[in-house]
């Protein structure tokens, strides 16, 4: 098992075609604002943007990526892809196409034990 980092479609782009038996993508939101976080001891600051021209900029972005998972996995594999509300259901539609409706099994999610829904 290897895990690979960097910009997936220059790294999906070096795979061989039906030969990875699983996908897991975090990309970025489309929140449209810039995050930044610390370690806890705040010796270190991790930031990124996660601010598009468009939605049309953003749903080109992952179209072109989910393409490229596609051609890597292989017939029996699986594909997670992390998003929160911001623009799932346009990253569903995008999923949808590429890999077929037929072939969506389920989706996970995720329940916070935080204050604003601790009684659910």
């Amino acid at each position: 098992m290897s895990i690979v980092l960097g910009d997936c479609l220059d790294r999906l782009k070096e795979i061989k075609e039906n030969s990875i038996d699983m996908v897991y993508l975090d990309p970025p939101f489309f929140t449209q604002r810039n995050h930044v976080s610390k370690t806890r001891d705040n010796s270190k600051e991790y930031m990124f943007e996660d601010c598009w021209d468009s939605i049309g900029d953003y749903i080109e972005f992952m179209k072109k990526r989910l393409i490229e998972c596609h051609r890597v996995l292989k017939p029996t594999g699986s594909i997670f892809l992390h998003c929160d509300k911001s623009a799932s259901h346009y990253l569903r539609v995008i999923l949808d196409e590429v890999f077929g409706m037929n072939n969506f099994l389920s989706e996970i999610i995720w329940s916070y034990k935080r204050w604003s829904n601790s009684k659910k």
